[in-house]
């Protein structure tokens, strides 16, 4: 019986039990290798990526990757109105420490026409409070709109030439402006006060922006005046009869933004409102070093949008803060028409607010807003850029004989000092500290600790295991 039983078991070969002691060191090794090597290789890929620019957006780069970089390689790519002049018209008009943003909204659309290579003989700018130098600013001479960081942000401020301030920011003022009229000092004559308005014929393409606080079909000045929105349609109307503009870009950020263009009769002028009828204009974030909102959602995801279209695109490390002519920031400026810059993308990830849509209309235009490319109003002409590279080009063989450049930075640095009294550098600002602050680098502290406290983890729970 017990020999039939034998028989019938199936031989079952069992398994060889290798001690508990034996097998774990072999596993904590390669686990701990395994986790050791992981920060190594985050780090190289972060060093990596830090040769290109980070994007000030994420949620861009799936948008620039799909919309714009394929329009670089298109045989038809978008054709430019034949206009031989850009004029700009930018307008902050709140004053106040807690209107902080709407300087940035203006100074940020500022920058991106001067990278366009228009010259500021071409621009003005209008800023009825002087925020940079304001009392309440921690960092003053400064002011930043993605964020302080200790001082060493991105300084909106650099290279930055105001036209108007202060009380001089009227209805009155803007609209001699658009018109080309000129109180008594000013213009051609030897005035105390001199200031050269823009030439304008009917060949200028206009970009008018105001920014500030607003309601339905008013936008007000400094809180003492309201500019209406059949004060923009009157003149408009006279500058089409006075052929000052070849087309107009209007655009509006404030509340209820879209209501300014109800009036508008007059051909070839492309309005764009930040929101519609009985809807907000909402700010974007505030920065607690500033101690403010630093800038309005809608201007914050037009200038992301360029700039990081720019960090995609280029084949060169590019300074998005240039104060100058960039080639790169033209290059894209030419692939993005107005619809998808100032419309279609801004609105596509709801970064604006559930209850804000933009506003726009080109019903009395020759072309469509799909069918012009931003560069028609955010850069100069072609003539005028290969104008600027050639000087450009001149200037830098002209420094190899005269070197000029300690008197231009102390000539630029009692400007600053005129302007606002900045406060006394200190230790803190050092080149290593800003090195540091720029980005994690291997060495860093927290970067080290957060590594060995994976991989103590990691052996505990294997162990356990």
């Amino acid at each position: 019986k017990t020999k039939k039983h034998n028989q019938t078991q199936p031989n079952i070969q069992r398994p060889l039990i290798v001690p508990h002691r034996t097998r774990v060191p072999v596993m904590h090794s390669s686990i701990s290798l395994i986790f050791v090597l992981i920060p190594v290789f985050i780090a190289g890929a972060q060093g990596q990526y830090k040769q290109r620019a980070p994007l000030n957006n994420r949620r861009h780069e799936s948008t620039i990757r799909n919309i714009i970089q394929p329009r670089f390689t298109r045989d038809d790519p978008l054709k430019s109105g034949n206009h031989t002049s850009n004029v700009a018209v930018i307008v902050s008009s709140s004053r106040y420490w807690f209107n902080y943003r709407h300087v940035t909204n203006a100074l940020s659309i500022y920058q991106l026409l001067k990278r366009g290579g228009i010259s500021d003989d071409n621009i003005i700018l209008m800023l009825a409070d002087d925020i940079p130098c304001n009392m309440r600013n921690p960092f003053r001479g400064k002011i930043f709109s993605r964020g302080a960081n200790a001082g060493m942000g991105d300084d909106l401020m650099e290279g930055v030439e105001i036209d108007y301030s202060g009380t001089d920011v009227t209805v009155d003022a803007f609209l001699r402006v658009l018109l080309g009229r000129n109180l008594p000092g000013e213009g051609e004559t030897n005035g105390l006060h001199r200031r050269s308005l823009p030439k304008m014929d009917e060949n200028t393409n206009v970009m008018v922006l105001l920014t500030g606080h607003g309601g339905d079909n008013f936008f007000k000045f400094q809180d003492g005046e309201e500019l209406m929105s059949n004060d923009i349609a009157s003149v408009f109307s006279q500058m089409y009869a006075m052929k000052r503009y070849k087309e107009i870009l209007f655009i509006s950020d404030t509340c209820q933004a879209f209501t300014m263009a109800d009036e508008i009769k007059v051909p070839n002028v492309y309005s764009v409102g930040s929101s519609l009828k009985d809807q907000n204009s909402y700010a974007s974030h505030s920065d607690p070093q500033v101690g403010q909102s630093v800038i309005d959602r809608y201007s914050k995801v037009i200038k992301d949008l360029v700039d990081d279209a720019v960090t995609m695109t280029s084949t060169s490390k590019t300074d998005t803060m240039s104060s100058s002519l960039d080639s790169a920031t033209v290059a894209v400026m030419e692939h993005f028409n107005l619809h998808d810059a100032l419309v279609r993308i801004p609105m596509t990830h709801g970064e604006l607010g559930a209850n804000s849509k933009v506003g726009h209309t080109d019903s009395l235009c020759s072309r469509k807003m799909n069918q012009v490319p931003l560069s028609d109003f955010f850069a100069a002409p072609l003539e005028e850029r290969e104008r600027q590279m050639k000087q450009r080009q001149h200037a830098a063989s002209a420094s190899l004989w005269m070197n000029e450049s300690n008197f231009t930075s102390s000539e630029q640095e009692f400007v600053v000092e005129q302007e606002c009294v900045l406060p006394e550098a200190t230790m803190n600002d050092s080149p290593v500290k800003e090195e540091i602050r720029d980005g994690m680098s291997v060495f860093d502290l927290k970067f080290i600790a957060a590594a060995i406290g994976l991989v103590l983890f990691m052996n505990t729970v294997s162990r356990k295991w």
